[in-house]
């Protein structure tokens, strides 16, 4: 139970409620272990003649430690309350923050569902623990030693009995517990697989209807169901085992003690009033035993989910680079690639180390997204990216915002390389709009306004206008106080990537990254959105992937990739001459063999119409 303890720092601040819960449990059991000897008094000196005052104090004794235990019980289940919900509280805080923390190559290989089911199902199995388990456990320890005690200084040869079915009792726990405890580990896992698939099943329930795949859905989704069912049968065989041999131990030790204790009474050896304090000491001592199945059984549920939040809660996060680390006030927006490559699985990641060991690696085994990639983005320059599916566009942008390390050699911003740089404060620089537009459930305005919750509503129709966005919103029922539900699902492709660029524009950024970010909307709302970034971004580095050539005509730089490679850097005029690859493009778009210019502004649109 090393994990389970591990955790038990969280009770630090409510120490308090500790203390008072401890007294709150120690009282009952106190009054418990009262009662057998009350009983004894009663009986052996309650037969005698006139010793009706003698039952009277004895029975007031018992009713007021039965008064005092109902009321100490009644104070530990707020204060358990208290202290399992804020343990809850305090921990699902530090997953999540920690989850926020992690780097994104560490994101990649923990699946939605499992940090689900940490976040929620395992944490809720400590916070039972710690509510009801260990409760519990300190009850039954204080029960099994105080009545232990008590049988000693009642009769030393009986209590041999009590003490023989407890270390067969701890013989039996002990075997379970390392039966269990393995099992629970692998329950919680397949909890978090069935959490997967159904989290990624309603993520893409409409390509699941799409490709007529609810079948296999459904089959994959019983599959896990079944393992999951079938590993909790494991664990229900083990448990039902753990009660009957309990009871066996605990109904042998009750006969053992009534038979020779009634001898000794026969024999005069013991009293009556001895006979049943001692029957009911062995009964307190053994009954805890029983309750222990049930706390072993909660312990190890708790130890594995405990090993399973740990995992999470020791993952290295994203280095901020301490106090060291550059942390200027402006950015000039002024970016650098030296040499840089990258695969997904083994880059730097804030480990030196590592990224020197793979480095010393052959770059074609590792398979590289990026390879040896060098340019420069002087500010305020629109740099385009263009290339096949799979050729490394996006992976480039990504590392410029460091949602990755580079692998090999470096990228500078402002002459200081990303990872010397304060993740947050280079982040707050830089405006992104990704290939997939994620909308949170809230109004449009607090979507539009996610990355500067302060911007007033002048500022975010000023966006909205330039992503050309203003308009269907006010068309909207509440118009930028109108709902947008989750993933902004009651919103067209093409809308959500307007939100998504106005939101990106909000922030004022002095590095833009428009990554395919106007692949839903037509060519005119596209070239509309374009003059506006030219004013509005003119002092900003703009990095745009697009698969329409005419979004890149105006580019300072078009960089092509291909196989991770730049194959070809230029302007459109000087690619056309240079690039056999960026004028089979060209031509594949405008079916000519004599490529003229393509309509970039909304000018050369009313011409084009015109014509």
């Amino acid at each position: 139970m090393k994990a389970l303890f591990k955790l038990l720092r969280y009770m630090r601040p409510y120490r308090l409620e500790v203390i008072v819960g401890i007294l709150t449990v120690v009282l009952p059991v106190a009054m418990e272990l009262l009662i057998p000897r009350m009983l004894q008094y009663v009986i052996d000196q309650g037969i005698r003649p006139k010793s009706m005052d003698v039952i009277i104090n004895g029975a007031m004794v018992m009713i007021i430690a039965a008064g005092v235990s109902a009321i100490a019980t009644l104070g530990q289940g707020f204060v358990r309350a208290r202290l399992s919900q804020g343990i809850a509280f305090d921990m699902r805080n530090d997953l999540f923050r920690h989850i926020e923390g992690l780097p994104f190559s560490t994101l990649d290989q923990l699946r939605t569902g499992g940090l689900m089911t940490r976040i929620s199902s395992d944490v809720d199995t400590i916070r039972m623990f710690s509510s009801n388990g260990l409760a519990l456990l300190l009850r039954a320890l204080l029960m099994i030693v105080g009545s232990t005690l008590l049988v000693l200084i009642t009769n030393v040869q009986l209590s041999v009995i009590m003490l023989i079915c407890l270390l067969f009792a701890g013989i039996f726990i002990w075997g379970f517990m390392n039966a269990a405890s393995p099992l629970f580990i692998i329950v919680q896992r397949k909890l978090a697989a069935l959490n997967t698939a159904i989290q990624e099943n309603l993520a893409g329930s409409a390509l699941v209807k799409a490709f007529v795949r609810e079948s296999h859905e459904i089959e994959r989704f019983e599959q896990r169901n079944t393992e999951y069912m079938e590993h909790n049968i494991r664990v229900g065989r083990i448990l039902a085992l753990v009660m009957p041999l309990l009871t066996i131990v605990t109904n042998l030790g009750l006969v053992a003690v009534i038979w020779f204790g009634g001898i000794d009474v026969i024999n005069g050896h013991f009293t009556v009033g001895e006979l049943v304090a001692f029957n009911n000491y062995l009964m307190i001592g053994m009954t805890p035993v029983l309750l222990l199945g049930n706390i072993v059984t909660m312990s190890s549920r708790a130890e594995a989910s405990s090993v399973r939040v740990l995992d999470v809660l020791n993952t290295p996060i994203q280095s901020r680079g301490g106090e060291n680390a550059y942390n200027p006030e402006k950015m000039h927006g002024h970016v650098v690639f030296e040499n840089v490559s990258f695969h997904y699985g083994g880059g730097a990641d804030d480990n030196r180390a590592v990224a020197d060991n793979l480095n010393n690696a052959n770059d074609d085994e590792r398979g590289n997204v990026l390879e040896n990639v060098s340019f420069e983005a002087q500010p305020g320059q629109l740099i385009a990216l263009l290339g096949v599916t799979g050729s490394g566009k996006t992976t480039l942008v990504n590392l410029i915002s460091r949602f990755y390390d580079a692998t090999s050699g470096r990228i500078l911003v402002d002459s200081v390389d990303v990872r010397e740089w304060d993740p947050e404060n280079l982040r707050s620089h830089i405006g992104v709009v990704m290939q997939q537009n994620l909308l949170f459930s809230g109004t449009v305005r607090e979507n539009i306004a996610y990355g500067r919750p302060d911007a007033s509503l002048e500022d975010v129709i000023a966006a909205t206008k330039a992503a050309q966005a203003h308009d269907f919103i006010m068309s909207m029922p509440e118009q930028y106080d109108s709902m947008i539900e989750a993933r902004g699902a009651n919103l067209s492709g093409g809308q959500k990537q307007r939100v998504a660029i106005a939101r990106a524009l909000l922030v004022s950024p002095r590095i833009l990254i428009l990554d395919d970010s106007t692949s839903a909307v037509d060519v005119e709302t596209e070239i509309k959105i374009q003059d506006a970034l030219d004013v509005l971004m003119k002092d900003a580095t703009s990095f745009i992937i697009a698969q329409r050539i005419n979004s890149v005509l105006s580019a300072d730089k078009i960089l092509i990739l291909e196989g991770g490679h730049i194959v070809a850097s230029g302007n459109h005029s000087e690619l056309l001459q240079s690039s056999p690859i960026y004028k089979d493009i060209y031509q594949s778009q405008f079916g000519t063999d004599h490529p003229q210019p393509a309509p970039s502004t909304s000018s050369d649109l009313e011409q084009v119409n015109y014509d």
